[in-house]
């Protein structure tokens, strides 16, 4: 360990980038690296760590987010398979990862207080996650179809809960005519949209759970055309014009903008406003 030199090690990075992997995944080596010299030292095998001395890349141009549009979501819906479609519903309306949603029980799921408890997280961090009306719909379906399983989405032939779910995703999206799209980037719609809404983002901190802000803070770039609009605001106005205000009460009505849920306590009282 001692004859391993930064120099060595930006090789190392170099050859892994030009085998094909990205500036992300390097980073992660790096970072794995960096532990392994640090307990090295603590162990008293070596006396430094060269991974201080290369400077990790940086990933903001590698971030590829794919942001599901209203329309792509209704073909979505309508293409995927009755098992897929629960767990796309409850992507989109949690900003769940895959892991912690393929992985949900039923003991997770609080009906009366309409709250999910994600215990598995990345970070190793309790978090609640509301209902909304939509999802409430589904879970309160899904639970009715069968109620056997611990598990909300597993596999009927073995009982457990599936392992991913990347074949029937990718098939439901080929039949949309949906391209580029990731299960993860549902989480990134499910961010986006609600700083689209107007919610702070120590909120969608809080439910996507991050353990920084800082993470969070790369969804703010889809509100600039709100923060567009709020400078223009600021125009002088002649007798002619039409000053910018705020969407009109007419606007705020229409299904989808911003304050108002889109259905009603679906499955309670108006089945009819189910979007799907």
């Amino acid at each position: 360990m001692r004859t391993i030199t930064p120099l060595m090690i930006e090789r190392f990075r170099k050859y892994k980038l030009e085998e094909g992997r990205t500036k992300s995944t390097c980073n992660r080596y790096m970072a794995l690296m960096k532990t392994m010299f640090n307990t090295a030292i603590q162990e008293n095998y070596t006396a430094g760590n060269p991974v201080n001395k290369v400077k990790f890349y940086s990933e903001k141009d590698t971030l590829k987010e794919r942001i599901l549009t209203e329309a792509e979501e209704r073909k979505l819906m309508e293409t995927c398979s009755d098992t897929l479609k629960p767990i796309l519903i409850a992507a989109l309306n949690t900003g769940m990862r895959r892991a912690e949603i393929l992985n949900l029980t039923w003991s997770q799921v609080d009906f009366k207080n309409r709250r999910i408890r994600v215990e598995k997280t990345k970070n190793n961090k309790l978090r609640f996650i509301p209902i909304n009306d939509i999802l409430f719909y589904e879970l309160n379906t899904l639970r009715e179809m069968d109620g056997q399983s611990p598990y909300l989405f597993f596999n009927s032939e073995t009982g457990k809960p599936y392992l991913d779910m990347k074949k029937g995703f990718k098939a439901a999206c080929r039949r949309a005519g949906i391209e580029g799209l990731r299960f993860h980037d549902l989480r990134h719609t499910f961010a986006t949209r609600l700083v689209e809404k107007g919610v702070d983002i120590e909120t969608v901190r809080d439910l996507l759970g991050h353990s920084s802000i800082i993470i969070t803070q790369r969804y703010t770039h889809s509100n600039d055309e709100r923060k567009k609009r709020a400078v223009e605001s600021l125009r002088k106005t002649g007798k002619s014009d039409t000053p910018v205000t705020h969407e009109s009460k007419n606007e705020r009505g229409k299904a989808g903008a911003p304050g108002r849920i889109r259905t009603g306590d679906l499955g309670i009282r108006n089945p009819s406003l189910y979007p799907y």
